[in-house]
């Protein structure tokens, strides 16, 4: 996941200054109230940068006020690999049979792009649309 959000730059700043760090967390105006993004210059992040924002980007928001998005782990609790993607990514889960479906501002591919991580191939490029369907398990997104 850090490599599609972020592709490791603990400093990455995305969705026009809302998403931060190595999961692009996207913290509320209400929730910048008590927490910093967690985000570092690549140069000189330490420890305990890089630990906040996998903290963030797994288990949530940390401080008081309007959360933000649930983490990663949430999405695990509730739904299947492919969908939680999906909810981490879009903020939902619009379609449990069709995880290409998503916001305006997040992207269509995302689940089968970590698929594709996962196989060893690079995001949006399988050999055969069936290899994908029966090695990943994620539903098509981009077949080209």
């Amino acid at each position: 996941m850090v490599l599609q959000e972020s592709n490791g730059n603990g400093n990455a700043v995305n969705d026009g200054g809302m998403s931060y760090g190595l999961l692009q967390v996207q913290l509320s105006e209400k929730a910048k109230e008590t927490e910093e993004p967690a985000t570092c210059d690549p140069s000189g992040c330490t420890y305990d940068n890089y630990l906040k924002m996998l903290q963030q980007g797994v288990y949530g928001h940390s401080g008081t006020g309007n959360p933000i998005p649930p983490g990663i782990a949430y999405w695990l609790g509730q739904y299947s690999p492919g969908a939680a993607l999906r909810g981490y990514n879009t903020g939902s889960v619009p379609d449990e049979s069709d995880y290409q479906v998503a916001t305006p501002i997040s992207t269509e591919s995302y689940v089968s792009d970590l698929g594709n991580r996962l196989g060893g191939l690079p995001p949006q490029q399988f050999p055969d649309p069936n290899w994908k369907l029966n090695h990943c398990g994620f539903k098509l997104a981009i077949t080209g």
